[in-house]
C-alpha cells in the first residue's frame, strides 16, 4: 500500500494543522485465540487416550486483572501492522514464532478495558501442540474456561472463536493444523467431535473425510487394543 500524498498545498496545510487531540484517545490491541488438541493419557491400557480441545492462556502479572488468565495479546505500537504486532506479542509472551493466524473479529465494547477505550482485533490459530514450543503460557481445556478468573472480555472472545471454528471445520481444512503428520481415523474423528461438541457416525465421517486423507500403509503399535491404520492429510483431489 502506497503512502498517501496530499493532492495540493491546501490539503497539506489542513493535515499540518490537524489536531487529533480533539477526539478521545483510543488504543488498539491484538489478542490471539490459539487452539490445540492434547491427549489425556489414561491408565487403562485397553482404552484409547481421550483428546481434549484446549486454548492457550497466559496469567497476568500486573493490573488490571492481576493473577487472572487472559489470551496472549498486547498493544499495537506505532508503525506496526496488526500482523506485526501479533507475531511480536506471541513471541514475547508464549515463545511461538511464525504462527499462521487469521482475523476473527474486532471487539469494541466501550467498557471492555478499565484503563481506557481499547479496541481489540482478535485472531484465531490452530496448532499441533506436540510441535509447539511454549513458554510462560498454559494449555487449558475449553470446557474449564468458566471455572477460571478471566480478564477483560476474553471468555467471550474464546466463545466467538469456537463458533467460528465450528462454522469452518466442515468446508475448510483448518483442523489439520492441529493434527500430527500421521494419525488414525478414530483420532481425527474424535478431534472433529471435540470441536463440534457432538458425536459423529463413523461410516458417514469416513465418507466425507476420505478425499482429504492418504493411507500411509502403516499401522499403530499400541498394546492392549487392535492396531489401526495410519493416515496423513493431503489436499483435496477436487
Amino acid at each position: 500500500m502506497q503512502k498517501y500524498k496530499p493532492s495540493c498545498k491546501e490539503e497539506q496545510d489542513f493535515l499540518r494543522d490537524y489536531n487529533p487531540n480533539q477526539f478521545p484517545p483510543v488504543a488498539v490491541t491484538v489478542d490471539a485465540v490459539i487452539f490445540g488438541i492434547e491427549k489425556d493419557n489414561t491408565d487403562n491400557y485397553r482404552k484409547l487416550d481421550e483428546q481434549s480441545l484446549k486454548v492457550l492462556l497466559v496469567k497476568r502479572d500486573s493490573y488490571p486483572y492481576k493473577d487472572c488468565y487472559s489470551l496472549p495479546g498486547g498493544f499495537v505500537l506505532a508503525g506496526e501492522t496488526f500482523e506485526d504486532s501479533l507475531q511480536r506479542t506471541l513471541k514475547n509472551k508464549t515463545g511461538l514464532t511464525n504462527v499462521y493466524s487469521e482475523q476473527l473479529y474486532t471487539f469494541g465494547e466501550v467498557d471492555r478495558d478499565p484503563r481506557m477505550r481499547v479496541i481489540s482485533c482478535a485472531y484465531i490459530s490452530l496448532l499441533d501442540t506436540r510441535k509447539a514450543k511454549i513458554k510462560d503460557a498454559t494449555w487449558v481445556d475449553v470446557n474449564h474456561i468458566k471455572e477460571l478468573k478471566m480478564a477483560f472480555d476474553h471468555e467471550n472472545i474464546i466463545e466467538e472463536a469456537i463458533r467460528r471454528m465450528r462454522g469452518k471445520i466442515n468446508y475448510t481444512d483448518i483442523v489439520f493444523h492441529m493434527m500430527p503428520e500421521e494419525f488414525t481415523m478414530s483420532e481425527l474423528q474424535q478431534v472433529y467431535e471435540k470441536i463440534l461438541g457432538e458425536k459423529l457416525l463413523a461410516p458417514a465421517f469416513r465418507r466425507t473425510i476420505s478425499e482429504k486423507l492418504e493411507d500411509t500403509g502403516k499401522m499403530t503399535g499400541n498394546a492392549g487394543h487392535r492396531p489401526s491404520r495410519l493416515f496423513r492429510y493431503v489436499k483435496s483431489k477436487k
